[in-house]
């Protein structure tokens, strides 16, 4: 089955569509980005951009978001005028590259298990351990605004996105998202405290969850300038595509 960037989950609320355009807006987590954005299904002109950007600007100041992000269409490259317009503007470009794997070949990654646990309200302090160090860097606005947010959705049993925790011996070291959708599975919010990277920790976490996807496939999406892509490849996972954006804070 094919896959595009529109299988990735978007953690936020479309609240309008149109024939250029997916508006998300969501105004209970202002500080979040990528619930805060648009997604251009047309890669605009430069004039038509710079309208787009006062327009967003206006939304987002009503609501208490402070920033600019725009997702550029997928395999599509920006005009070198636009790169240029974007950077003077004080925007920070962004490439994605999007990947799927089969579900059995995660499974074989490794036969050493891992003490794998899903998020629940008593152990939501354990994913938060592993969370808050990784996350630190966007302010500790962002981590209250993420743990209430999460406190708030982990009674809502018909939420697509469950958190997971990875333990050894009893202690929280990793981190993952999995967001089940009719078709694949999809993996966000990978993480692995810095001290256990390198031991094989991330194999195992994988692992579980081609147990948890059964037969679907697992996609997941990847900064194509981080060295954690050159690690998927290496696992086995074939490359499907990539998205410029941009975003201004």
């Amino acid at each position: 089955m094919n896959v595009t960037m529109n299988h990735i989950h978007i953690d936020g609320s479309l609240v309008k569509e149109d024939d250029r355009v997916k508006y998300y807006q969501t105004p209970d987590r202002p500080l979040k980005f990528d619930a805060n954005k648009w997604c251009y299904k047309k890669m605009p002109d430069l004039l038509t951009f710079k309208n787009d950007m006062f327009q967003q600007g206006e939304a987002h100041k009503a609501q208490g978001s402070t920033h600019l992000n725009f997702d550029f269409p997928q395999d599509i490259k920006p005009s070198i005028d636009m790169l240029q317009y974007l950077r003077a503007e004080g925007f920070s470009l962004g490439c994605v590259e999007l990947y799927m794997i089969e579900a059995a070949q995660l499974r074989q990654l490794t036969q050493q298990p891992i003490q794998f646990e899903r998020v629940t309200e008593e152990n939501v302090e354990d994913y938060f351990t592993v969370y808050t160090p990784l996350s630190i860097e966007y302010g500790e606005a962002y981590i209250e605004e993420c743990h209430r947010y999460m406190k708030d959705i982990l009674s809502d049993v018909s939420h697509p996105i469950h958190y997971y925790i990875a333990y050894e011996t009893n202690k929280p070291i990793g981190i993952i998202n999995v967001i089940q959708s009719e078709h694949f599975v999809e993996i966000d919010g990978f993480a692995v405290l810095t001290e256990y990277r390198q031991k094989g920790i991330g194999s195992r976490i994988q692992a579980a969850v081609g147990e948890i996807a059964g037969e679907k496939p697992i996609i997941l999406v990847a900064d194509a300038e981080d060295t954690a892509k050159d690690m998927y490849v290496k696992q086995g996972y074939t490359y499907m595509g990539f998205q410029y954006s941009a975003l201004k804070e």
